[in-house]
């Protein structure tokens, strides 16, 4: 958890993490690797969670909810899509129906003809051959405006 993801904060990249002693132990080295320590900017964007006006929460959570619900409604409208609703977090991982293309073509074209950036589920695990993840956690219309364009370059594509 972090402001990164949890407040779309791209670069502030400070947060807790939970797992095994194993996966903790591999995280730290890593995390040694990569910064020596956390940015003071990003400590304050920390600090401003605690400090923000009452419902202000409830509301964004309202909001994030909208967009998930809306991005979703457009996947199930369409045959052949499975997705899955999220109860926490800002990706959706949609299964397409079967493609001209495989998942790593799918999503290459995607950049190229719809100007839209997602992760091939393969990143994942070799078994998601038939679907990608995709962040939502933008403007409202510029996602729901992302998710038409990503329908729309799937059904060029669509067996």
């Amino acid at each position: 958890m972090g402001p990164s993801k949890t407040e779309s904060l791209s670069g502030y990249r400070l947060g807790v993490a939970f797992g095994s002693a194993k996966i903790i132990d591999r995280m730290e080295k890593l995390q040694a690797i990569v910064s020596l320590r956390a940015a003071g900017y990003s400590q304050a964007a920390l600090k401003s969670w605690f400090d923000e006006p009452a419902g202000w929460m409830t509301r964004r959570i309202a909001e994030h909810q909208a967009i998930r619900d809306d991005l979703i409604t457009k996947l199930r409208a369409i045959e052949g899509i499975k997705v899955r609703a999220t109860e926490a977090g800002s990706y959706l991982f949609p299964r397409l129906p079967e493609l001209d293309v495989t998942i790593e073509e799918f999503v290459k074209v995607l950049r190229a003809q719809a100007n839209v950036t997602v992760t091939p589920g393969t990143e994942f695990g070799p078994q998601f051959t038939d679907s990608f993840r995709i962040n939502f956690s933008q403007d409202h219309q510029a996602a729901v405006s992302a998710m038409e364009r990503v329908i729309k370059v799937m059904e060029l594509y669509r067996k």
